[in-house]
């Protein structure tokens, strides 16, 4: 009876692992894009979750924590919401970031000018 007892006992917290493992939904907010209603955006939204869905559950989510789970699940919703031409959010700054350019910048990637008037043009 004991061995039962524990063999029960395993194969539920098994069950409550496997469970606890899949994300219920992206961790960030989408916004619809240009010139998409809402309708629209409610239906891409709900077809975006299931492919993100069936994407973590083909990779065994049992394997994997929860935050890779989540992790996996929000590159899939990323991917299927951009080709659906909504607004997903963006990670890594944009080239021509003014931030980049001031002065104020801690992290400068081009140097400021000398200062004091620039040199003469060469002679011809």
């Amino acid at each position: 009876m004991l061995k039962v007892q524990h063999l029960l006992a395993l194969l539920l917290s098994l069950l409550l692992a496997a469970c606890a493992n899949m994300p219920s939904g992206p961790s960030f907010m989408a916004l619809p894009g240009s010139g998409k209603n809402f309708s629209q955006f409610r239906i891409d939204d709900n077809q975006c979750r299931q492919f993100a869905h069936g994407q973590v559950t083909s990779i065994s989510p049992e394997k994997f924590s929860e935050e890779i789970n989540q992790q996996h699940y929000d590159m899939s919703y990323v991917q299927c919401m951009y080709k659906e031409n909504h607004r997903v959010p963006v990670y890594g700054k944009f080239a021509n970031d003014p931030a980049m350019y001031s002065n104020d910048n801690p992290n400068k990637s081009i140097p400021p000018p000398p200062l004091g008037k620039p040199p003469p043009p060469p002679p011809d």
